[in-house]
């Protein structure tokens, strides 16, 4: 059996199974299926005695997990499924009636707490600040102790090794390494755990203070309260979800989300704006988008409330949920073979068309090549070579395609841009299908959206109006191809009739 694992400054190795720990990866993987789940690096964003790993539920039904860069292997596995336990767990609804009785626990307790608070002059106007914390900080250990029992129970102490190496002096720590008490039941839930902490407040209180007497000191909470803000920072730069009309919040920080969309809510019809670094991650956007709703049903889950002890009578009281079944789209891809085009850059978006496959309907799907006129049409399960050349009249192009979009269809354009945009607006406004535009900056350029859109087409010529990102966004979602630094090297060699 496969070992593996971090090491010490003594080269022993925190042995954890891995067999073992890919196959949990793997059954978490398939619950969450049907989820949409966003993975990222925390990238030079934090310092080293920040958290490991957090995730949360974004507005839009997406759980956003994001993990520090630059850890081993074995560790960045555990954070994964960590975070991943956490969604499963729903960690991340607190209630206002839970936080309202745990005020009440806290006033009553505080004959025990008084005397664990740092010093303050106006301590009573700062209850609510104490309590806030301490619950916070309780909630924290509590999660922790329902992650590591239920995910970790045959691993937990090589598990601690290499989370407690890697974690540096964090102040919440505890949430990454606390385990139920010997005399604890494992594997129940979090709120269960947040009793049985109640039940020991002077055991817990130790957990969390690290002065004197395990006092909570002032710096205890300020480093705290520069953690939360650190990962409040991150989801404000890569989850914002500012508009982008009017000229606000276009800096490429702010909506920029990699391979996934961040959405525009200040238009009529919601659409979105992506941005890539590369191809690979316009795989991503691809496979998103490549699967559309097919069937809604009822779904019933009769032990919902029963596992989460929200009953209090033999009756159980099941909770229903509508599930929509999503079935794999027939694309119709637009792809600009016009002059102004690199063969190079045509041949990459081929090759990644090829490796989204299983993503969408093969056999039902189009890759139309237009420039002033159709070059050629044809299934992507018979791609034949490109005919490439020409001028750009890509409206006309979308006035051909629309034979081919139903309900059941998802439509895209690839382009360099370089046409009357104005045109694309008025050709596509009455289709009833998601419309995708794909432009391409070029190699290098690593341009702004906005400055990218300002240089586009009909908007960089002076005898024509010019196009807002508003008015476009309101018809398609737009996503820019943003490759920086060097060209990609070639892609692996295609089929013979490329």
């Amino acid at each position: 059996m496969e070992m593996g694992g971090a090491y010490d400054s003594g080269g022993k190795a925190y042995m954890v199974d891995q067999d073992r720990l890919s196959a949990k990866c793997a059954e978490m993987d398939a619950l969450f299926g049907r989820l949409n789940i966003s993975l990222s690096d925390m990238d030079g964003e934090v310092s080293n005695d920040s958290v490991l790993s957090f995730s949360y539920r974004a507005a839009r039904g997406e759980y956003c997990v994001y993990i520090r860069k630059n850890i081993d292997k074995q560790t960045r596995a555990v954070c994964d499924l960590r975070e991943k336990g956490r969604i499963l767990y729903n960690h991340f609804t607190r209630s206002q009636p839970q936080k309202k009785q745990f005020d009440a626990f806290f006033r009553g307790n505080m004959s025990i707490i008084f005397f664990r608070l740092p010093e303050d002059k106006n301590i009573n106007r700062r209850m609510g600040l104490y309590s806030t914390y301490i619950y916070e900080r309780f909630a924290g250990i509590s999660q922790a102790m329902e992650v590591n029992s239920k995910l970790f129970k045959d691993d937990w102490v090589n598990v601690q090794a290499l989370l407690e190496k890697n974690i540096g002096n964090s102040v919440r720590k505890q949430e990454y390494l606390s385990y139920p008490k010997e005399n604890w039941p494992q594997g129940l839930d979090w709120m269960t755990y947040m009793l049985l902490l109640c039940g020991d407040i002077r055991w817990t209180l130790d957990q969390i203070g690290s002065g004197d007497g395990n006092k909570i000191k002032t710096g205890d909470i300020s480093a705290y309260n520069n953690e939360v803000s650190g990962e409040r920072r991150i989801k404000e730069t890569h989850e914002t979800r500012k508009t982008l009309i009017d000229g606000q919040g276009t800096d490429r920080d702010d909506r920029v989300r990699r391979g996934r969309t961040t959405h525009i809510t200040a238009v009529a019809a919601l659409h979105s704006v992506s941005e890539c670094d590369n191809l690979d991650q316009f795989i991503n956007i691809l496979r998103e988008r490549g699967m559309v709703d097919k069937q809604r049903r009822i779904f019933t889950d009769m032990l919902y409330n029963a596992n989460r002890n929200k009953f209090n009578s033999d009756i159980f009281i099941p909770r229903r949920r509508r599930v929509t079944d999503r079935t794999p789209a027939a694309l119709c891809i637009l792809l600009d073979v016009s002059g102004s085009v690199p063969a190079a850059f045509l041949k990459r978006i081929v090759h990644t068309i090829i490796q989204a496959e299983g993503f969408f309907n093969k056999e039902k799907s189009r890759l139309v090549c237009w420039s002033d006129s159709l070059c050629s049409d044809t299934p992507l399960n018979e791609l034949e070579k490109l005919t490439a050349g020409g001028g750009t009249i890509l409206a006309s192009g979308i006035e051909y395609c629309k034979k081919y979009l139903d309900e059941n269809a998802s439509f895209f354009i690839v382009s360099d841009f370089q046409d009357d945009i104005g045109d694309w607006i008025s050709a596509a406004k009455n289709i009833n299908t998601r419309k995708t535009a794909v432009g391409y900056a070029g190699p290098g350029r690593n341009l702004k959206l906005s400055e990218w859109f300002s240089r586009a087409g009909s908007n960089a010529d002076s005898h024509r109006a010019e196009v807002t990102l508003k008015d476009f966004s309101a018809v398609f979602d737009l996503v820019l191809l943003n490759p920086s630094g060097a060209p990609p090297p070639e892609p692996p060699e295609l089929p013979a009739a490329f």
